[in-house]
């Protein structure tokens, strides 16, 4: 028993484990090297709007200028706010349906399983264009009011569309780890689906939920696509604000700025999430 542990202790030290850190230090290099880019264009000089920003001097401006405007904080807001509904909305849609692939099964559960696959890797391009498509249709048929034609309704139902299948697939995931002889003894006292989801599977995959809901929101927030094709000038989010500054000569080191500010922003729920999680798992069972 000893030789078989030392035999693979042996191996976990060869070339292997040099080949996986060396895949972890190559992973950590790609991560981190745009995000200090990015922090250090943040901090660039903006001397002046002729001579663009300066590569060595370095000062707080695209902060205070981004910090002190209106107009980006009330796009940094409208994108936090799109992103709580979105996260909201596409988890409460997720949960019949990981229901039913989780703990349904069968037939039907697999072939639910396999279309959110499908919906899961379908072109994003073509399918904001196909929902633009619609919306247009819709509205010359009078059947869908112009106001919905693109705006805030328009991005929420192509966000949701784009965040639907992972979150499916990742509540679905949390409700098989259930115990199957809970499921079968509740059902055996006559708990109908409704109750089963209320009062089992509920309560033992609440932080499965959470979990799906902020990864849901960080990935809305930080979504460019829907707001770019589907926005307007009623409801601007972070991502028109980007695009402007990028297209202005000296305002990269604002765009820098705005990207960390949203980045921070959409990793809140996450550090909350494993700071709730560590204070579980030290309170014990």
């Amino acid at each position: 028993m000893m030789s078989a542990a030392s035999g693979n202790a042996r191996h976990l030290r060869g070339p292997l484990l040099g080949l996986g850190w060396a895949a972890i230090a190559l992973q950590i290099v790609i991560v981190a090297a745009p995000l200090l880019l990015v922090l250090w264009l943040s901090l660039l000089a903006m001397p002046s709007q002729s001579a663009g920003p300066s590569l060595m001097d370095l000062s707080p401006t695209a902060w205070t200028s981004l910090l002190g405007s209106p107009e980006a904080r009330e796009a940094v807001l409208n994108s936090l706010f799109f992103g709580v509904i979105t996260a909201l909305t596409t988890t409460s849609l997720a949960i019949p349906i990981a229901y039913l692939i989780g703990i349904r099964g069968r037939f039907l559960g697999r072939l639910a399983l396999g279309f959110v696959v499908i919906m899961w890797f379908f072109d994003p391009g073509m399918r904001i264009l196909g929902w633009m498509r619609t919306f247009k249709d819709l509205a010359s048929a009078d059947f869908m009011p112009t106001a919905l034609i693109s705006g805030f309704s328009g991005e929420l139902i192509a966000s949701i569309h784009a965040w639907l299948p992972p979150a499916i697939i990742a509540l679905a995931f949390g409700f098989a780890q259930i115990d199957r002889a809970l499921i079968e003894a509740a059902r055996e006292c006559g708990a109908t689906s409704f109750t089963l989801l209320r009062r089992l599977l509920w309560p033992l995959c609440r932080p499965a939920a959470f979990l799906t809901t902020a990864i849901v929101f960080c990935g809305s927030v930080g979504s460019f696509l829907e707001p770019r094709l589907l926005g307007t000038g009623e409801f601007q989010q972070a991502s028109e604000w980007l695009q402007r500054a990028l297209e202005s000569e000296t305002g990269w080191p604002y765009a820098a700025a705005m990207l960390l500010l949203m980045l921070i922003c959409a990793t809140i729920p996450l550090f909350l999430f494993v700071a709730a999680a560590g204070r579980r798992q030290k309170a014990g069972p």
